[in-house]
């Protein structure tokens, strides 16, 4: 009889972890956090704000290392062994690198995200270079980061912030310069996800990898129409079960850990949201709530 009660919880835990599923969650902007129950991996981590003072260039952007720590807390991300980032612009890597040195997580980077790292000078702080097609494997997750083109950000015709990470990068402002940008396919036994924050697709090179997926992960900001993402996009060539939206929220606001947020913008998220369930009504087109679990 001891024997038996020993064994039933051990059996019900083995058994939730065979079934146990991939699942998101957004934590603001393009933040995305992959979770298979062992292992989290998070995407482009912007909690800390850019103020006045910053576009000024009267003050230091440093990530808030007691707001990041206390996001992390909130939300039980201390299994994360991976962080990536889209490119280097603020809004995609300005926490990546205090993340790391939180969780203990690896921040994976090309050579321009990384002299922002360098920059903190923080031996906790754990980062590797990624390579073009050139897969990672975290836990379960396999990542294959992609190489692709940014959208042109005009300013008074002139792209904004547009090459490569100074190598004196000194927490300016206008130091985080956008550098290489990549998008990312993530291969799991019990998902296969694609992490893009543009949102031009770029089928070509991830047809190289897989031509079904079951999530498709994408930034609805900066596209040039709607129908970009809807009809050209991954959601009709790589035919998903789930489509999440992202960066459509206004970065420029406070930050809010109630996950309350304001639109960018000119993002017009309803007209894509409802012209994506009419093109695709077969398909789950979920707006994610900050921090809301999704199972993929």
């Amino acid at each position: 009889m001891l024997k038996f009660i020993i064994f039933l919880p051990l059996f019900f835990l083995s058994l939730s972890q065979a079934f146990a599923t991939v699942s998101a969650r957004w934590f603001t902007v393009a933040c995305i956090v992959l979770d298979d129950g062992e292992t989290q991996l998070m995407f482009d981590p912007m909690f800390t704000r850019a103020g006045l003072k910053h576009w000024l260039n009267l003050s230091e952007l440093r990530s808030d290392e007691a707001l990041v720590s206390s996001v992390i807390k909130d939300h039980q991300l201390n299994k994360v062994k991976g962080i990536f980032v889209s490119h280097s612009h603020f809004d995609h890597s300005i926490d990546a690198p205090i993340v790391s040195k939180l969780t203990g997580g690896i921040f994976y980077s090309d050579s321009n995200s990384d002299k922002i790292a360098q920059a903190y000078k923080d031996p906790h702080i754990k980062g590797q270079l990624i390579e073009n097609l050139k897969p990672i494997q975290v836990g379960k997750f396999t990542v294959t980061p992609i190489k692709r083109v940014h959208a042109h950000i005009r300013t008074l015709g002139v792209d904004f912030l547009r090459g490569p990470v100074p190598d004196n990068f000194n927490f300016g402002f206008y130091d985080y310069m956008m550098g290489e940008t990549w998008l990312y396919y993530v291969d799991h036994p019990d998902a296969k996800i694609i992490v893009d924050q543009g949102a031009d697709s770029f089928i070509n090179s991830v047809s190289n990898f897989t031509s079904k997926v079951d999530a498709v992960i994408q930034g609805v900001a900066n596209r040039a129409d709607d129908e970009t993402i809807i009809d050209r996009g991954y959601v009709t060539h790589l035919k998903p079960k789930v489509f999440i939206p992202t960066h459509f929220d206004n970065f420029f606001f406070s930050f809010d850990p109630k996950g309350e947020y304001s639109l960018l913008p000119g993002v017009r998220l309803e007209d894509v949201m409802e012209k994506m369930q009419k093109a695709h009504p077969d398909k789950k087109i979920i707006l994610p709530r900050y921090g809301e679990k999704i199972n993929l």
